[in-house]
């Protein structure tokens, strides 16, 4: 998806109630960003809420704009969309929020709670801390005399999607509207429970189920609020440590919130225009399951754009390069890099910016978005997960598993 696009969404999104539609085209209203607009921007190191740090950009020239607040995807990602667990940095996030501005957008991203320079200690918290950062956020653009404070946005990508679910229910009619980009239809536990069994049946056919339920047994009793013993849970070396670090004291009652949290039941709450968008590639958030179940969620709400993007290319294409690429040259460490992340292609409109296709949903397409998540709990370790031979090696690339 091109900025272009998201452009559109956000006009579509300042509009009246339309019908769902899967190409959003709607001529710019008086207050919505301009697709076509090529602004000067200007960006400013902002703290908001409890000490909260973060940038804004804006268009460079005087005026009232709509704003936008971006929150990040799962993991230790930061307010430009970069990782302690990516060895490449294409700073998606600082991209999109500059993009944006350039079309005539106000837009907020910022360090979530324990990221980057945001020192919040995430013991003992729940997910409502991010609420209350988003909340925050959206307070301070209000504030801000070039905002023009009807048309007020929050847009989430992959896990800061349900970030903006919960924030948008508490918010209400104060929003002009709600962008899920590569947003799950289902809960944390439901995605990694699939995940798992795929690869189990992958590696090993027909064994998947009898090598899952224990695990499913034991991660439906430390949701339930039960001690487990991860070893005892589970023969597969793997499997024990992903519980290991679901369970750690630190980080088990933010673990808990993580695997059970619902989006579709924040959604089915939410009255203001839904822009809801997945690449068709999209390996993690699937767009024949997720998608569908959103906007069903939201079919009470009467302006619902979806856009599915067929652009971009997938992991196993991307693979594909690689090996070809292999066969005619020693493989360069480079090869790795290139392996986990295909180079994005420029967008159209681009020009002398590349403005990665990940911008927008993008990272989950080839990563697993699983594994960035459960990041998020274990801290700064990254190991790739083989669940049947029990593997350690640890790795630094976008399609590692975490343990």
């Amino acid at each position: 998806m091109n900025r272009a696009a998201l452009a559109l969404a956000l006009v579509a999104c300042s509009g009246g109630a339309t019908p769902p539609v899967t190409e959003p085209a709607v001529t710019p209203a008086a207050s919505a960003i301009d697709p076509a607009a090529h602004l000067p921007t200007q960006a400013e190191e902002i703290v908001f809420g409890d000490h909260v740090p973060g940038t804004l950009v804006k268009p460079g020239k005087a005026g009232k704009f709509p704003a936008i607040v971006l929150f990040q995807g799962s993991g230790p990602t930061d307010r430009d969309w970069n990782s302690p667990l990516i060895t490449t940095k294409n700073g998606s996030g600082k991209l999109l929020a500059e993009a944006l501005a350039s079309h005539g957008a106000v837009v907020v991203r910022f360090d979530k709670a324990g990221v980057a320079a945001n020192t919040t200690k995430l013991e003992g918290q729940t997910l409502d801390i991010y609420v209350a950062e988003a909340r925050a956020a959206l307070a301070y653009v209000r504030s801000r005399p070039e905002v023009d404070t009807a048309h007020v946005f929050i847009a989430g990508h992959s896990e800061g999607g349900l970030h903006a679910i919960r924030t948008a229910d508490l918010e209400g009619n104060a929003l002009a509207g709600v962008l899920l980009l590569s947003t799950t239809g289902r809960t944390l536990r439901d995605i990694l429970l699939a995940q798992i069994t795929t690869q189990i049946e992958r590696a090993a056919p027909g064994q998947a189920e009898a090598m899952v339920a224990p695990f499913r047994t034991a991660m439906d009793d430390f949701i339930a609020g039960k001690t487990i013993d991860p070893k005892a849970a589970t023969p597969i070396a793997g499997l024990q440590q992903l519980l290991g670090s679901l369970t750690a004291p630190a980080s088990a009652t933010l673990a808990r919130g993580l695997l059970v949290a619902d989006p579709l039941a924040g959604v089915a709450k939410i009255t203001v225009p839904i822009f809801i968008y997945n690449g068709e590639k999209d390996v993690q958030v699937d767009p024949t399951i997720d998608t569908p179940l959103l906007a069903s969620a939201a079919k009470a709400n009467k302006d619902v754009t979806v856009f599915l993007d067929a652009g971009g290319r997938s992991r196993a294409e991307a693979r594909a390069q690689v090996a070809r690429r292999a066969a005619r040259e020693p493989r360069r460490a480079r090869d790795r890099v290139q392996l986990a992340r295909p180079r994005p292609r420029r967008s159209d409109g681009c020009r002398d910016r590349r403005l990665a296709r990940q911008a927008l949903a993008l990272r989950d397409r080839e990563a697993g978005d699983t594994a960035i998540l459960l990041a998020l709990i274990v801290g700064e370790h990254v190991l790739e997960l083989d669940l049947v031979l029990g593997a350690k090696r640890r790795e630094q690339q976008l399609d590692a598993r975490v343990a």
